[in-house]
Order: structure tokens, then sequence, then C-alpha cells
């Protein structure tokens, strides 16, 4: 079969390439990929940036993905052959207290599909079936994979953030999760300014407009008047940092009310300068939001399907044997969102 693969640690060794086609052992399914989306993560592992030294190439690349059934391992009973599923990305043990309270994403001895062992950025891959939600049968097989990144913006802003109606909101960072937190803060009645700098003016910003979002570039735009009008001059109700840059965390604790609340979904490549004296005084909520859980995906994969979230126009899709080149628009920000969709025609040459 085909496969997307970290070849090595060496930053940037990545390529499309052949790998026998897996077979599935006690208590696993064997499921042939619909489509797999490309992440941030994704591209901080391809290039071997700090965080990510615990992968042992090679190792075929993906985390967020969907597919059918195709073969059944000794004991697997919950599913059959041809079932529509998704995978659940970050996999806890299973046995621990964390795990045991449902909170799986944050087990101490997790481990994520595409980034520990193989994932699915390939025709077919091996899962454990603990690990499946199954797909609604209307809803687009590639389109349900954005249910993993959807699910990460359901647990920050409907788990971990309380958003009311008339709530001024903040989201800075319009890719995928922010895009869709700000969609989830305005399902709650929240009113959402996003914010981006000049590298989103052409494709990211103009989309969280169709959205319905107000926005601002903080790279041209008056800043502090556009949030000061949007807030009515008393700080954002709540601010959702999505875009893992320090000058933005610093930006969300100055730009929300007194008693206001932060909620950090995004992760840093770098450390954050944070004096909390002020964050004291006006005794804000800093809140962090990590990954998901079973019940997020759930949430995620009903918003897609009764229409609530259209994650549609987020979705450039690309062969394959296009995978290299969706890695590079990712990574350019050409796209809003890539997904490798196996069974599409390359266009490579």
């Amino acid at each position: 079969m085909r496969a997307f693969l970290k070849n090595s640690q060496a930053a940037g060794d990545a390529s499309v390439g052949d790998r026998p086609r897996p077979e599935a052992g006690p208590g696993e399914v064997v499921l042939q990929v619909a489509g797999c989306g490309i992440c941030g993560s994704d591209l901080h592992a391809v290039a071997s940036d700090p965080g990510f030294e615990f992968m042992r190439p090679p190792v075929v690349m993906g985390h967020e993905f969907t597919g059918t059934i195709a073969a059944l391992g000794e004991g697997s009973a919950r599913f059959s052959v041809g079932d529509r599923i998704i995978v659940i990305s970050i996999q806890g043990c299973g046995n621990c207290l964390v795990c045991r309270q449902g909170d799986t994403h944050i087990c101490g001895a997790k481990r994520i599909v595409g980034l520990h062992y193989d994932g699915g950025l390939a025709e077919y891959v091996v899962v454990a079936e603990r690990h499946l939600v199954p797909v609604p049968p209307a809803l687009d097989l590639a389109v349900a994979a954005l249910a993993e990144p959807l699910s990460v913006a359901v647990h920050a802003v409907l788990g971990r953030s309380t958003i009311r109606p008339g709530d001024r909101v903040i989201v800075s960072g319009p890719g995928p999760i922010g895009l869709f937190c700000g969609r989830l803060a305005q399902l709650a009645g929240g009113e959402v300014l996003m914010t981006g700098t000049e590298s989103d003016a052409a494709l990211r910003l103009p989309l969280a407009e169709r959205f319905g979002f107000r926005t601002v570039n903080v790279d041209r735009d008056d800043v502090e008047a556009v949030i000061a009008d949007h807030a009515r001059g008393a700080g954002a109700d709540a601010w959702i940092e999505a875009s893992g840059a320090g000058p933005a965390f610093g930006a969300a604790i100055a730009g929300v009310r007194p008693g206001g609340t932060v909620t950090v979904v995004a992760l840093f490549a770098g450390a954050v300068t944070f004096r909390p004296t002020d964050a004291v005084r006006r005794e804000l909520s800093i809140l962090f939001s990590y990954a998901s859980q079973y019940g997020d995906y759930l949430t995620a994969l009903r918003l897609l399907e009764d229409g609530s979230v259209d994650g549609s126009p987020l979705i450039t899709s690309y062969a394959l044997d296009d995978a290299g080149a969706a890695f590079d628009d990712a990574r350019a920000g050409a796209v809003v969102k890539a997904i490798v969709v196996p069974g599409k025609p390359a266009t490579s040459v």
C-alpha cells in the first residue's frame, strides 16, 4: 500500500512510499482510510521541532482520519466490516484513574496515532477497536475527518469555557481550531471577534468573515481600538487563544475584563513570559484545554451532521501521492485544512 511516512528524525525527512498492508491483531480492526487531515502538530513533527523527540521513525503520519472497516481481528465485536468510523487520535491506557474518570486524553501513558505509531496517511491502517467512534450514515467520510479538530474546539469552548448569550468573545488564531472555536462561541450566543496576522489576510480572515465573525488584522489595523469597540470599552468577557503565539497570549490577558476568562487551546513552540500580578488583581480565570475525549467526538459529529458547523469551506483535498504537496501548502498557509483522500487520483507529475 501507499503511505506518507516520517522516515527518520532528520528535519523534513518525510515522503510517500510503499509499506506492507497491515493486518489486525486481537481487538484490532483494519481500516480503509477515506480521508485524513493534516494538523499543525504534523507539520511540527515532520520538521522535528522540539516536543516531538518521542517519535521513533519510520512512522506513518496522520491522526485526523476516518474510513471503513475492512477486516476484524480476533475478539473484535463492537463493529462490523463495512462500518464507517472515526478514530480517537489521543488514546489513553484505559486502566488508570484518569482514564476511568473519562479523561483519556490527559492520561500519563497516552499514545497518539500517527506520532507514536502508524497513522492514517495511508490506504490502510490498524487501530484498536476501543478507540473507534461510529460516523453518522448521512455524513460524508472525508468531511467527517474534521470531527477530530472540531472535537478539540468542542472540548475548549463547550467543555472548559463558559460562553453566555451576549458575551463579547475574542478568538486569536483563524486556523481550523480557532474558526471552530469561534463558531461554537457564536452558537452559544457570543459575539465573536477573530484576530489574525497579515499571513491570514488573503484566506483565513475572509473565511472568518464568511462565518459571520468580525475580524482584525493585528499587523495592519488599530487593534486596541477595534477590541475596545467590540468589547464596549470594558474588555472581552472571554478570550480563546488558538494561535500559539506568545504576543497573542499577552494580548488575551490584557484584553479581557476584570473577572473575565482566557482559555488557551493552542500549543506553543517556546516559552511565554507571563507576570501574573495584573491577572491576580483583576481576578481572571485562565484555563488550559488539551485535545478531546470520546463525548467530544460525538458532539462534533452531531454538529457536522446537522449542519450547525459547516466545515466544507475549510477543506482542500489531495490525493495520497500528493501528500507532500499537501504538507507544503499547509506549511505555507495556502490552505485552511488539507485533507488527504487516498481514493482521489493523483495530480503530481
